[in-house]
């Protein structure tokens, strides 16, 4: 008697696991988890809310792993962009940098759960361990990105003659760090989920001034290399 695979039992399972998670996803992105409503979900694919329950654990462990999905996804795309952006360091930096922040327009909901993760869940823990790693796992291989691509910039941008000193290693992650937090402010500006100056012109202020931040942020990063 030949028996089935397990994974072919499985697989209608596996496909509305994938289908709630793809939908929480989608509204975690734009709307952020207070959005999240596994019954309204289920209701709109016709699937049960205790499937829910069976492979996430409930709302929100929902949450936790669309977090962690849309993260991965979001550390694949700036790569991508940067990948993409022609042989030359310094654009390849930069299109790290604009990624980051065209992703953080289009998904606010989930760039503001990430950046408050406390806030997310009903009661304030700390994601699953799973979820946990995966985090820190999408975030080393960022960062671990946005070095390489600070570091292949400064020699591109550094004179031929300048040699490489022994602290060049450690000022490539503080460089790197302070870029990243210069990309994530302009992210969160343009965003709109700045408050002080979300109204300002009933927005326009904000577009009108990107290019201008944009070519700033270049003009600092492009210094603050060359040294």
């Amino acid at each position: 008697m030949v028996r089935r695979k397990p994974a072919k039992r499985d697989a209608p399972r596996l496909e509305a696991s994938a289908t709630i998670l793809e939908a929480a996803l989608d509204r975690l992105s734009a709307l952020g988890p207070a959005a999240v409503h596994p019954q309204e979900i289920c209701e709109r694919h016709d699937l049960s809310k205790a499937l829910v329950n069976y492979h996430f654990g409930g709302r929100d462990g929902l949450i936790a792993h669309a977090m962690a999905l849309g993260y991965e996804r979001y550390v694949d795309e700036l790569e991508a962009a940067a990948r993409n952006a022609g042989p030359d360091p310094f654009d390849r930096l930069v299109a790290w940098i604009d990624a980051q922040v065209e992703w953080t327009a289009r998904n606010p909901g989930l760039a503001a759960a990430l950046n408050f993760p406390r806030h997310v869940a009903s009661k304030p823990t700390e994601p699953p361990e799973e979820i946990f790693a995966r985090l820190n796992a999408a975030g080393d291989c960022n960062f671990s990105n946005l070095q390489r691509l600070v570091g292949e910039a400064r020699a591109a941008l550094r004179p031929k003659s300048s040699r490489r000193e022994p602290g060049d290693a450690a000022q490539t992650a503080l460089d790197s760090a302070a870029i990243g937090w210069m990309t994530l402010g302009l992210s969160v500006w343009v965003a709109g989920q700045h408050l002080p100056t979300r109204s300002l012109d009933g927005g326009k202020a904000r577009s009108r001034g990107l290019p201008v931040a944009r070519s700033h942020m270049r003009e600092v990063i492009r210094s603050l290399l060359s040294r």
